[in-house]
């Protein structure tokens, strides 16, 4: 998705007294540069500047040219009166709002202004499950939010520390002209914890500590082709209760892509000025196109303010020559008082961001070493955090308004009340050499490194304690302090223990080896051990090959992962979630086998008597939007027929990146059902290539299907291999990713899917 739209606030009048004809932007230009300082004295514009060119030479003449003038004044206002953005829809405490899901409205957290760019945010609560929520509201024709919704989408896949809200759902409300984002709780922004919460700024520990985490955010969004442009303390908020200590990247407003078809865009002449004055970078204020160097700059500035707020020399300036002339200055590491309480080793960072250009790419390393050498130096404590257990984290601010009589929203996340949740207690993760033992165990699991973490738990490469580090494993340990609803892997242990019988007769050869399970009392969590294997086919393509799969790879994905399909619904069981990120390859001599991963949401679909069991009026939505059937999209009970509905999603998918998929690029879940119901019902009015096309067949087979159809797995695995032969598919050819994988261990993609909803899906 490109994004070119420069998008902001309105610009305050040029203060500049040689510039006595500046204008206001206008709703149509809506640039925004804003500096601190004195108003001006005088509001500028044509009417209070020019001159009448008419000679006025009598009274009478002067009376007429009043009138004149009058008539001109009064018709100006009528036109700018016409031109007043309109207020947004307001919703009102208890009102519902419906979406996928349906949500109450607990209290409005942030009031927008009357810039047609601003954002409204309120606290929301799931009416099924009780979750809290944060709803973002903005104007449909904006489209700032469906940006959002597919960035968030995209960024959730990123590995390491979560530097982004998760995204619940968007949609929109044609009736009221808004759209809406609904996202994880979040809390007050870093500008609101140093102004109100610290009064002052961050503590050097705790400066660096969010400095990494401000870096970590920028460099994810800069490898989605995306850069930000307005980074400063406004754009990011804490989190609450379990999170508070992290620290999300939001304000995607004014995000623009500068990568298209994998080439860095071309730098435009001109660009208007917008962003904050203070932060800004000085392409930004120059009129000039941002870079990946823009946004670090900006960062750059951000991090000193966080160490030192009187370390920005032009805070109070109105000038934007002496600002220029003083970042400059700060840039070469001669500011003014800028290393009076900041380390001068910083001073390495200015100058490497000084150097880039417009398309260079950025060293992130070097910026994240240039962190740590310092925190090493002064022996700064790597996880501080001077707000923890502060009241007022849950105030939302930023660069709008918030609301008059603004609540305290998630105050049990600060101060326990009586009878209220505690607060979820910080999840203790395990270093390498540590060894982790069940109850009642003679050997643990000797941990050699961690390979991914998720809300509720992590996945660590073990080996035996007491044997030779030659046979490595996966250890996956969730927390036994989450909610019931999202405690996945009790069922996880399950399936894999019934795959593990079928494995021992030679059968099942696409599911991963179960070697143990247990429970850490000390850690309060259980865990299970399983074989190690290598990447997803998500990633094999996006990171590894970085291109379409080849026709013969294509058919052999297409078997292996519809063999593992059919293998685990002769146990009895649904997955739910089958796409790309759910199947892993293995390593070594394994490399050309694929696995089933994740049965986090699997359900049992037969009763103890091996029936059929009775369909549900209503069940949650649960899964991943692309990829997820049309009755779970619709709250239905899923039956065999929707694991291979998703499935045949995923198959072109893979034969055709581009096209494949109709809905790929959609993010209202209304609009993506309404394109899944027509590759069904209106297959020929697709675009779809020749090989696509032969799958029409086999498209209107699944759709035939019922509830309580059991598919016929051998006709479509002949329909596979027959189409194969027609379309002469190398099937002999070794598959793309074979010997061109580096030896990437087994990352949980189970804990970063994009699940909504509850993971508690007993009858």
């Amino acid at each position: 998705m490109g994004i070119t739209r420069e998008t902001g606030k309105q610009a305050k009048p040029s203060t500049d007294g040689g510039k006595k004809n500046s204008k206001t932007p206008t709703t149509k230009t809506p640039g925004f540069l804003s500096f601190r300082g004195k108003r001006p004295t005088s509001t500028g514009g044509d009417l209070h500047s020019k001159k009448s060119k008419t000679k006025i030479n009598s009274n009478t003449d002067k009376k007429a040219s009043t009138a004149l003038s009058t008539k001109k004044l009064k018709k100006e206002h009528s036109t700018r009166r016409k031109a007043k953005v309109t207020p947004m829809k307001c919703f009102a405490n208890g009102e519902l709002v419906d979406g996928v899901n349906q949500y109450k409205v607990s209290n409005q957290i942030r009031k927008s202004t009357k810039s047609p760019i601003d954002v409204d945010v309120y606290a929301i609560k799931d009416v099924d499950q009780g979750e809290d929520f944060r709803m973002k509201v903005a104007r449909q024709e904006t489209q700032i939010l469906k940006i959002e919704a597919a960035l968030l989408r995209k960024l959730e896949k990123k590995p390491g520390e979560k530097c982004f809200v998760s995204m619940a759902e968007y949609g929109s409300i044609p009736k009221d002209k808004i759209e809406f984002l609904i996202v994880s709780p979040f809390g007050s922004s870093l500008h609101e914890v140093m102004k109100k919460t610290l009064n002052g700024p961050l503590s050097m520990d705790c400066a660096f500590v969010v400095g990494h985490q401000m870096l970590k955010a920028i460099k994810d969004l800069h490898s989605l082709g995306y850069i930000h442009r307005n980074i400063r303390p406004a754009a990011f908020n804490v989190g609450i209760g379990a999170e508070e200590a992290t620290v999300y990247l939001q304000d995607f407003r004014a995000v623009r892509k500068f990568e298209e078809n994998k080439k860095h865009v071309t730098a435009r002449a001109s660009v208007k000025p917008f962003g904050t004055g203070r932060f800004s970078s000085r392409a930004c204020q120059n009129s000039k196109d941002q870079g990946r160097k823009d946004d670090l700059e900006c960062w750059l500035y951000t991090l000193f303010y966080l160490i030192d707020n009187g370390s920005l020399s032009w805070k109070k300036e109105n000038s934007m020559q002496v600002v220029l002339a003083q970042k400059d200055s700060f840039m070469n590491g001669e500011g003014k008082d800028q290393f009076a309480k900041a380390p001068r080793d910083l001073a390495s960072l200015l100058s490497n961001v000084a150097k880039l250009e417009f398309s260079s790419v950025p060293d992130y390393d070097f910026f994240k070493n240039g962190l740590d050498t310092v925190q090493n130096s002064l022996n700064l404590n790597r996880k501080a955090c001077d707000w923890t257990g502060k009241t007022g984290l849950e105030e939302i601010g930023g660069d709008t308004d918030r609301s008059f009589d603004c609540k305290v929203t998630g105050e049990r996340d600060a101060i326990v009340r009586a009878g209220a949740k505690q607060k979820k207690p910080t999840r203790k993760k395990l270093s390498p050499g540590d060894v982790i033992l069940g109850v009642g165990a003679p050997a643990g699991w000797k941990v050699i490194n961690l390979l991914g973490s998720g809300g509720f738990g992590d996945v660590y490469k073990v080996h035996r304690e007491n044997q030779p580090e030659t046979k490595c494993y996966a250890l996956k340990t969730e927390s036994e302090e989450g909610e019931k609803r999202y405690l996945r892997l009790k069922i996880e242990v399950t399936v894999m223990m019934k795959t593990a019988e079928k494995k021992k007769e030679n059968g099942f050869k696409n599911f991963i080896e179960f070697v143990d399970r247990g429970k850490c009392e000390e850690l309060k969590c259980k865990f299970v051990v399983m074989g190690l294997v290598g990447p997803s086919l998500e990633d094999i393509r996006r990171k590894y090959i970085l291109s379409a799969f080849s026709k013969g790879t294509c058919f052999h994905v297409a078997i292996q992962t519809v063999t593992a399909i059919r293998d685990l619904h002769s146990i009895g069981y649904l997955h739910r979630d089958i796409k790309p990120a759910n199947y892993a390859v293995g390593l070594g001599d394994d490399e050309s086998t694929i696995y089933m991963l994740d049965f986090g949401i699997a359900k049992l679909y037969v009763n103890e008597n091996g029936e059929h069991k009775v369909k549900r009026k209503k069940v949650k939505f649960l899964g991943t939007l692309r990829y997820a059937c049309r009755a779970c999209m619709m709250q239905l009970e899923q039956g065999r027929k929707d694991d291979l509905e998703t499935w045949i999603y995923m198959v072109f998918d893979f034969m055709d990146e581009s096209s494949g998929m109709p809905w790929r690029k959609l993010a209202n879940p209304k609009d993506i059902l309404k394109e899944k119901q027509k590759f069904f019902s209106a297959f020929d009015d697709h675009r779809f290539g020749k090989l696509l096309q032969r799958f029409k067949d086999l498209v209107l087979y699944i759709d035939k299907m019922q509830y309580e159809t059991t598919p016929d797995y051998e006709y479509i695995l002949n329909f596979l291999k027959t189409t194969a032969s027609d379309v002469n598919a190398k099937m002999g050819k070794k598959l793309d990713w074979v010997q061109k994988l580096k030896n990437k261990m087994f990352e949980s993609e189970s804990e970063k899917s994009e699940k909504n909803g509850s993971g508690d899906d007993e009858d």
